[in-house]
């Protein structure tokens, strides 16, 4: 029975360390979508820089050329925006996967946890029925030596 726990012990620690490697996987990504989210604001940020400027040109004489190349830099922007954007999406889907992996790892070392529960009870009563046992063998050996008398 010992080793029947043991061995089960070992199965629940490595469904532990599965569910850890998914916590920090998810951790990790997590912290990605936090830095697109951040970028993408920077992004948003700069295209709106670039917009006012390129309004604020508008007032000033300027050639086509500055004009073609304003606008460029403007296409840039956005075109970056849209590529982190689809970036984000992706990574977005992916810590829908983990998380769901992750709820599947934690219901598994539950689940796991509670059989190695349940298997040392069962242990325990095995182990403390073979004492009460042994204790009433000791007290029967004891009680018919005393109900014979000294020798």
């Amino acid at each position: 029975m010992k080793n029947k726990v043991q061995r089960f012990e070992k199965i629940l620690k490595t469904r532990i360390k599965g569910r850890e490697e998914q916590q920090l996987l998810l951790s990790s990504e997590k912290k990605e979508e936090d830095r697109l989210v951040d970028l993408l604001r920077d992004l948003e940020t700069k295209k709106k820089e670039a917009l006012l400027s390129f309004g604020l040109q508008g007032k000033e004489p300027m050639t086509v050329q500055e004009m073609w190349f304003s606008r460029k830099a403007i296409d840039r922007v956005e075109s970056n925006i849209c590529d982190q954007g689809d970036v984000l999406c992706t990574v977005r889907t992916t810590i829908e996967v983990t998380e769901a992996r992750l709820v599947e790892k934690h219901r598994d070392v539950q689940i796991m946890e509670k059989y190695v529960s349940d298997l040392v009870d069962e242990w325990k009563d095995t182990v403390l029925k073979k004492e009460q046992v042994e204790l009433d063998d000791i007290a029967g050996i004891r009680h018919c030596a005393l109900q014979r008398g000294p020798a």
